[in-house]
């Protein structure tokens, strides 16, 4: 199927005198109410040739040595050294750091063992990212004049069919619907105390959603969460979203990402 058609979760755009929005004090409300689900087409993004600098993501593919995802140690010792290897040559940064990762599994969500996947249309960082990193910049003593973050994002479930993960083609995404929103304790699977900027997304009826239907484990979507020159920013907005087309006993979706920060001297 070349398109198929599915729900995502917009947030509603901000009243006047509404409160920039949160998340990660209090418990969110699964209904959901500051947000309007829309249904919109998803394209096989398999049927284009997208490329990171174009649309803002592409697939890559890399054959991972790690034995288990679920072993923090291993992705720490094992994964970050490949996936910062693999960007750094990819991109040509001058240095790249994985600061953190996220293990999903879709059948352990409702207990709250594992996050499942985040249905809810966002960008990973702001244009305050650079503030946001500031103290690192520092510790390290370097000055650089770019930094991109880019997230790779690997399923390794048997089918790589259920809940699939769709990005938004950046050419088709504009500020305006744009919304800034905290995050307070960010970082992996674990509460850490740190808070960063992220962008919830109005609905905009032109943005173009794609997705690679039955990914499997040695296949990586990368794409760009951030670029200190782009000017201006427009993200890779992304989503989880449920494909009814799916056959209901396929494996629960068990995913990866980590996030590379790339600085150019």
């Amino acid at each position: 199927m070349s398109i198929l058609k599915a729900d995502f979760n917009y947030r509603k755009p901000l009243k006047p005198d509404e409160e920039k929005p949160s998340f990660g004090l209090t418990e969110g409300d699964p209904s959901m109410p500051n947000h309007k689900s829309f249904m919109k087409e998803v394209h096989n993004a398999r049927e284009s040739n997208f490329n990171i600098e174009d649309g803002g993501f592409e697939l890559i593919n890399h054959k991972s040595a790690v034995k288990n995802f679920y072993d923090d140690d291993e992705v720490v010792q094992v994964y970050y050294k490949e996936m910062s290897e693999y960007v750094q040559e990819k991109v040509e940064a001058d240095s790249v750091y994985i600061f953190s990762h996220i293990t999903r599994n879709e059948a352990e969500a409702d207990s709250g063992k594992r996050k499942g996947g985040h249905r809810l249309v966002h960008n990973d960082f702001t244009t305050n990212f650079n503030k946001t990193l500031d103290p690192f910049i520092k510790e390290i003593g370097t000055t650089p004049k770019r930094i991109e973050v880019f997230n790779l994002w690997r399923r390794f479930d048997k089918d790589g069919t259920d809940t699939p993960f769709a990005v938004c083609d950046k050419r088709t995404v504009s500020e305006k619907e744009l919304i800034p929103t905290d995050l307070f304790n960010y970082i992996g699977d674990e509460p850490q105390g740190l808070t960063v900027e992220i962008y919830q997304s109005a609905h905009n009826k032109n943005h173009k959603w794609y997705f690679y239907p039955k990914m499997n484990r040695d296949e990586v979507l990368m794409f760009k969460t951030y670029d200190s020159l782009d000017n201006p920013f427009l993200p890779t907005l992304h989503s989880a979203f449920d494909d009814t087309s799916a056959k209901k006993n396929a494996s629960p979706r068990e995913s990866i990402e980590v996030r590379a920060v790339c600085l150019y001297n």
